[in-house]
């Protein structure tokens, strides 16, 4: 049983690396703050712009204009959340 636990700590774990990740991603594509990168990334995850790839450890966009300075900004600052 204790490897189970250890199994899915390390699963939770390396899914808020993930999302520390991607709102990083925002920070240095856009130049937000980090709260607002944060909510963001919850507003990607629950309109299925991104998705963990738990293998790799990160969030992938389902396209690369997600990604795009523009794009960031605008729901960065019209509080698409």
């Amino acid at each position: 049983m204790h490897y189970a636990q250890d199994h899915l700590h390390d699963m939770v774990k390396a899914e808020f690396e993930a999302r520390d990740k991607l709102a990083e991603l925002f920070v240095t594509i856009a130049d937000i703050e980090l709260d607002r990168a944060n909510s963001l990334v919850d507003f990607y995850i629950r309109k299925k712009l991104a998705k963990l790839d738990r293998p790799m450890r990160r969030y992938s966009v389902s396209h690369g204009a997600y990604l795009d300075r523009d794009f960031i900004e605008f729901y960065a600052t019209r509080g698409a959340f």
